[in-house]
């Protein structure tokens, strides 16, 4: 196929695989947190996938009490996207590389969920009349826990937070260097 028409179709594949994956990590996510399943968003999230993970809890049980179908799903999930996306743009992809691969876009995938939660968990911080939206509640459930061991670490500077920007820097050296380094070892 062309590059000019296999780009945009590649594209809206990504696009509409990412947003089901997604979907499926923050269900992950907020069990994993045991954020407040009462709140109008974890509610939608939890309506948005049951209709994918009820079917699939009969076969995948949880494991260690977390949903492990739904982590299962977003795998599979992007191992379909990766075997489409090599289908369109370079043929026949090895089986064997797409394993991985899909892993690796998963991990892409966490990686943009963190680094966008925390940006916008720091910006609803500079309003304090924010904090009371459900979406707020629900980011300050998953966000905060990752940033205590940090806020540990760094010391207190009059009022400043900076937890938030070492955990940015870290996951944007995750996204620059590491995960390029692991797909060109595998390519």
């Amino acid at each position: 196929m062309d590059a000019a028409l296999t780009q945009p179709i590649v594209l809206l594949l990504r696009m509409l695989f990412d947003l089901v994956i997604i979907f499926l990590l923050m269900r992950f996510s907020l069990q994993l947190a045991r954020a407040d399943f009462y709140n109008p968003v974890s509610q939608a999230i939890v309506r948005v996938t049951n209709p994918l993970l009820v079917p699939l809890r009969r076969v995948i049980p949880p494991i260690a009490g977390q949903d492990s179908a739904a982590l299962v799903l977003a795998y599979v999930l992007a191992l379909v996207f990766m075997l489409v996306a090599y289908s369109v743009t370079k043929g026949v992809p090895n089986p064997l590389l797409l394993l991985p691969l899909a892993l690796l876009h998963l991990l892409e995938i966490i990686i943009d969920m963190l680094f966008w939660g925390v940006l916008i968990h720091t910006i609803l911080s500079w309003f304090p009349s924010a904090q009371s939206a459900p979406a707020a509640r629900v980011l300050d459930q998953l966000i905060t826990p990752l940033l205590a061991p940090i806020r540990r670490m760094i010391p207190d500077l009059g009022g400043i937070d900076l937890s938030p920007i070492a955990l940015l820097l870290v996951l944007q050296v995750l996204t620059i260097s590491v995960i390029p380094i692991l797909v060109n070892l595998l390519v």
